[in-house]
Formats: C-alpha cells, structure tokens, sequence
C-alpha cells in the first residue's frame, strides 16, 4: 500500500528531516511526501533544507504547500534580485543570513509552490488553515496565516503583535472547528504542543491534524501517515529559537 506521509514544518531543521525520513523508512517508489511548508528560517539550514526537498521530488512523489516563511522569503528575494527593494523595510540581518545560501532556481521554487494542494483521496494540505467559506473563495494569504476565525462569520480574525497565540481573540474559535469538510485537513504553521500533534474531529468524522510540534523551538518533528494516522516523531537536540508565545510580528510581505 502506497503510504502518504505528510511532514510538519522543518524551519531549517535538515538533520531533524534526514532523521525523519530514516525513521519511517521512506521509500520514493511506494511513498508519497507532503510538506506542509516553512522549510527555510530560525533553524541552522534553510537552503539545505530546501537544497533536500527539491531532491526528493525529483527522485519520487512529492508535494510541498507554501507556508508564510516560504512566501516572505521568495517575495524579498525577488524583489531583491529585479532591484525593486528600495524604500521597503528589509527582513532583520539574521533572516537575511539564513536566506543567503538560497539559489535563483530555489526562490523561483519557492514563489511557485501552491497554497492548498489535494494530496490524497480526501486529503487537502495547507499551511495553516481556512476561513469558513467555499474552497474557491478562500485567500491565498490568509490560507498561510489563519489561526482563528471570528465565531459568528467565519472569517480570519487578526492577531495583534503582542498577542498570545494560545488565547483566543474575542469572539473567535479555533479554524478547524467550524470545519465542515467535506475533506481532511494537515496542517503546519501553529504549535499546539512541543510534542503532541493537535486533532480536531467533527460530528461527521471529518479531521484536521496540526502537525508542527515545534522542532525549531527545541521540540520535535513530526510526521503523519494519511492512510493509518501513524505518527512518526523526531526530536530536536536544542532550540534553535526561543520558543514565545506571543505574536512577535515581522514583515510578512515584500511584494
């Protein structure tokens, strides 16, 4: 049986991945991968991890969604490399150093990625959610970027940049609570735990599973089988960033 084996954000954590892979003993001529994006910033290897996921897809099946970290970096760098930066705040000197070993060909990856992908029968990936509304009317931006949405409307509510991420806004719940399918949803982007998965089931059994366990932030990476629920995990050996619970908001678009 072909296994399709979604990866929780990787934020530069390439031995974590290479570990990852060894662990459920990946197979390109059996399995399929699904990233749920952020590859690049606060681990120790960006590009190598952008350097490996474009490896892998060349030797097997892969799909790798676009996460806000993947969007803010092939946006700066294009805007960079076309000489149109001018009078837009750049990212801080320590981003732009895990950017720097990032070819042309990696950022033109990156910017082409897709935002929602169907990865397996009744499965979507995306970054970090949806709002409640039809598929075809979701916004790319906020599909990288939602958290909660507004309990009555449905629609991304905004976080402030001091904000705790674990709290709720006013009037708002948990995206994938008021999701109704009809399909499943792996997800990255938020940390529910530094070790444990977050999954939510609906009275029609539909599931979304909240797959970025923080391995960047000194927790674990973690991947999933779509097929069996299997879960695989490894843990990081430090924090490569401390891991804050409030909404320390950068630029987030250079375009």
């Amino acid at each position: 049986m072909m296994r399709t084996i979604a990866i929780g954000d990787i934020h530069g954590c390439l031995q974590e991945l290479q570990d990852l892979l060894v662990l459920f003993d990946y197979r390109p001529d059996q399995d399929r991968l699904v990233f749920v994006g952020d590859l690049v910033d606060r681990g120790p290897d960006s590009a190598g991890v952008v350097h490996l996921v474009r490896q892998l897809e060349q030797q097997g099946s892969v799909v790798t969604v676009k996460g806000n970290h993947d969007d803010s970096a092939a946006r700066w760098l294009l805007r960079s490399r076309r000489s149109t930066a001018a009078g837009v705040r750049p990212p801080p000197a320590g981003r732009l150093a895990e950017w720097a070993g990032l070819t042309p060909e990696d950022v033109d990856w990156l910017a082409a990625l897709p935002v929602v992908a169907e990865v397996a029968p009744g499965w979507l990936a995306v970054h970090a959610g949806f709002e409640d509304r039809p598929m075809g009317s979701q916004k790319e931006e906020r599909c990288m970027r939602t958290r909660w949405v507004d309990a009555s409307t449905g629609r991304m509510t905004q976080i402030g940049p001091h904000d705790d991420l674990d709290v709720p806004p006013p009037n708002s719940v948990w995206w994938a609570e008021r999701w109704a399918g009809p399909d499943n949803v792996v997800y990255g982007h938020s940390v529910p735990s530094l070790q444990d998965p977050r999954l939510d089931r609906n009275e029609e059994g539909h599931e979304c599973w909240g797959i970025d366990t923080g391995a960047c932030f000194g927790g674990r990476l973690t991947a999933l089988c779509l097929e069996t629920r299997q879960t695989w995990q490894v843990q990081a050996p430090r924090a490569y960033r401390e891991y804050r619970k409030y909404n320390a908001r950068e630029p987030t678009s250079y375009s």
